[in-house]
């Protein structure tokens, strides 16, 4: 009778630390098999000037539809494709004027997908764009203090809300706007504390407007929830599974809530779950059809049915689907 007990006790135990679980959103939200695993489909684009080729493509996005928007740096535009990677539309050329660019750094498009908005390194600035590459507005300069001074710009993310968030890497810090350019505030300060940023780089929202940053120089994701408030962050300086090189510039989630990081020195991708824990990793130096040389950025349609990098060194987008 007291084994009955005891084992009533044990199930007891069990299913409430199970609802506890669900009943947070950051824990244990999807669960994975050991192997699950990034398979590469095929690639998009090479280098070149025309239409649907690239020259060091830096940053890319995917909207609602599914259609994926390429920062086409070298080129100074942004080129944009169908989801089966059909050549739609381009705009963009060199200089400083409304549509124009100059160190074009990154791409992001609004949960809904109304709107485009792209940062540029040397032009200290957002620009804001329709689906189409009409000019919206703009907002930015260079400095060292103000509402909207953006010492080093490298990426931009947009919540549920249509809040705009973007990485000032010089600045250690995060930059909160509305989508009308209006200034919020920021998140972070320079150091090696939780809630603290050695040259923050990549940045990424999930559905429940969670916020991921790629920590560089303390080689790690953190992550935040709505309010800003510091959660978890994981990761260290190395080669191995869970682990990053000192340049760790994209970062991006699907609506299964795994997270997707570009460790770019390492020439691979990494795949975790919300929490941290390691999944898969694909990806080797190189050249070659499925290999991938100083990558700098990701993005991943619904459920991982199709994950972009940009393959920068090589100027091409890399295919790749989560396999289970």
């Amino acid at each position: 009778m007291a084994g009955v007990k005891k084992s009533v006790t044990y199930l007891l135990i069990v299913a409430l630390f199970g609802i506890i679980i669900y009943q947070n959103p950051f824990c244990c939200t999807s669960v994975y098999s050991q192997e699950t695993e990034l398979k590469y489909i095929k690639q998009l684009g090479m280098k070149g000037i025309e239409k649907g080729r690239f020259t060091s493509p830096h940053s890319l996005a995917v909207d609602n539809l599914g259609n994926i928007y390429v920062g086409d740096t070298g080129n100074k535009r942004i080129q944009k494709f169908s989801p089966n990677g059909t050549f739609l539309t381009s705009w963009g050329s060199e200089g400083t004027g409304d549509g124009e660019f100059l160190g074009l750094h990154d791409v992001t498009v609004d949960p809904k997908g109304k709107f485009v908005y792209t940062i540029e390194l040397k032009n200290h600035r957002v620009q804001k764009f329709d689906p189409k590459g009409t000019f919206i507005t703009k907002w930015g300069f260079n400095g060292t203090g103000g509402r909207d001074f953006m010492r080093a710009p490298h990426q931009i993310a947009v919540n549920s809300l249509g809040k705009v968030f973007l990485t000032d890497s010089n600045g250690n810090q995060i930059l909160k706007f509305y989508d009308n350019g209006t200034f919020i505030g920021t998140l972070g300060s320079k150091g090696v504390g939780p809630g603290q940023f050695n040259t923050p780089h990549g940045i990424a929202i999930d559905a429940n407007d969670n916020i991921y940053v790629t920590d560089m120089k303390n080689y790690r994701v953190q992550v935040f929830d709505s309010k800003d408030t510091f959660v978890r962050q994981w990761g260290s300086l190395g080669t191995g599974s869970g682990q990053f090189s000192e340049t760790v510039p994209g970062i991006a989630i699907d609506s299964n809530n795994r997270v997707y990081v570009v460790d770019k020195i390492n020439s691979r991708v990494q795949m975790f779950d919300n929490t941290g824990n390691y999944l898969s990793s694909w990806g080797s130096d190189g050249k070659g059809a499925q290999q991938l040389h100083k990558p700098e950025d990701i993005a991943v349609n619904d459920e991982g049915v199709g994950i972009y990098i940009t393959d920068t060194r090589n100027s091409r987008v890399q295919i790749l689907q989560v396999i289970e």
